[in-house]
C-alpha cells in the first residue's frame, strides 16, 4: 500500500530497488495474468541513481482497483484515487 501513489488518473508503483529487467517482467505478468496495462518509467534520483517504476495505465485503473482495493485499509484508499 505504501510504495506508490495516485496522480492524474493513474498509479505509479515505486519499486526503486528492482532492476530494469525485473520491472519489465513484472509489467509482463500484470498484463498476462490480470490484463493490467502498464509502462516502465525511468527516474533519476537527486543523487544520480537511476531507478525504474511501473506506471499503471488509466485504462486499467478500474481493473486494478477491483483487484486490490479489498485488501487496502480505508486510510490508504487514496493511493488508488478512491475517496472515503
Amino acid at each position: 500500500m505504501g510504495d506508490g501513489y495516485f496522480t492524474e488518473n493513474f498509479v505509479k508503483l515505486c519499486i526503486d530497488n528492482f532492476t530494469k529487467e525485473e520491472v519489465l517482467k513484472l509489467i509482463s505478468i500484470l498484463d498476462e495474468k490480470f490484463g493490467i496495462k502498464s509502462t516502465i518509467n525511468k527516474r533519476t534520483n537527486p543523487n544520480g541513481r537511476v531507478v525504474w517504476r511501473i506506471r499503471i495505465s488509466k485504462t486499467s485503473m478500474d481493473k486494478l482497483r477491483s483487484l486490490v482495493s479489498p485488501y487496502f485499509i480505508p486510510e490508504m484508499l487514496y493511493k488508488l484515487g478512491i475517496k472515503k
